[in-house]
C-alpha cells in the first residue's frame, strides 16, 4: 500500500497489570469520592435500575504503598430492595461502613461513646463523605454466575485507631489533617458550626482553605 508506514512499540515500557486483583485483607489508605448519582436533595445517591434499593456510588483511590494509585470502585448500601429498619440488611451494612468510615477518617475509636465521638460520627449531608480519606481493608468481590472469574476489588471494611497498624499507615492523626473536597455540602444553618466543630478538641492552625468544615 502507498505511503503505508509502522509504528514500532518495542521501546515502550512493559504493560504492568493494573488488572491484577489486590489480595482480600490488604490494609490501604485511600481517599474516597462519590458518583453522584442525581438522587436525593444534595444529588449524592444512585438509584438501582432494576429494584428499589440506592446506594453510594464510589470510587476510592489507593495513596500510598505498592498499590498508589489504583482505584477501588464500591457501593455503599443506603435501602435495600424493599427491606427497612432493621430487616434491611443491604442498607445496614452500608451504614455500618459509613460509620467506620467517619471513625477511621477522624481517628474515633468504635467502642468511644464521648459527645466528641458521637458528634465525629455525625454528618450533614453524603456529600461530607466526599474526600474523606481513611484506612481501608480490601476485599474481593466475586460474581458467582461465573466460578472462573477473579473477582473484582471493594472496600471491605474502614478501619479505626484500635488497630495496631493504624496510625502508621495513616501517617498523621487524620482529623488535624484532613481536606474536605469541595462539593454540594448542606452549610451550617445559620452560621452555627456543626456540632462536630463544638465538641472537637483545638488543632494545630490549617493551611487557609484545607481545613476540614468541622475543624474551622
Amino acid at each position: 500500500m502507498s505511503g503505508s508506514f509502522t509504528h514500532d512499540f518495542n521501546g515502550a515500557e512493559a504493560q504492568q497489570n493494573a488488572f491484577e486483583v489486590i489480595p482480600a485483607g490488604t490494609l490501604v489508605k485511600v481517599r474516597l469520592t462519590i458518583r453522584p448519582g442525581g438522587v436525593g436533595p444534595e444529588g449524592w445517591v444512585t438509584q438501582s435500575r432494576t429494584s428499589d434499593a440506592q446506594y453510594l456510588n464510589t470510587e476510592a483511590v489507593i495513596l500510598e504503598g505498592p498499590h498508589t494509585k489504583r482505584r477501588i470502585y464500591t457501593r455503599i448500601g443506603l435501602r435495600g430492595k424493599g427491606a427497612q429498619g432493621a430487616d434491611d440488611a443491604y442498607g445496614n451494612r452500608g451504614r455500618s461502613l459509613i460509620r467506620g468510615i467517619l471513625e477511621s477518617a477522624r481517628g474515633i475509636a468504635s467502642k468511644d461513646a464521648s459527645d466528641r465521638a458521637r458528634a465525629a460520627r455525625t454528618i450533614r449531608g453524603y456529600g461530607d463523605l466526599n474526600g474523606m480519606e481513611f484506612l481501608a481493608r480490601v476485599g474481593v468481590e466475586k460474581d458467582k454466575t461465573d466460578p472462573r472469574e477473579e473477582g473484582r476489588n471493594v472496600i471491605a471494611a474502614a478501619i479505626g485507631p484500635e488497630h495496631a497498624d493504624y496510625a502508621r499507615l495513616m501517617g498523621a492523626a487524620p482529623a488535624a489533617t484532613q481536606p474536605m473536597l469541595p462539593g454540594p455540602t448542606t452549610p451550617a444553618i445559620g452560621g452555627t458550626a456543626p456540632p462536630w466543630a463544638a465538641a472537637q478538641p483545638a488543632q494545630p492552625p490549617a493551611a487557609a482553605g484545607n481545613a476540614p468544615f468541622w475543624a474551622r
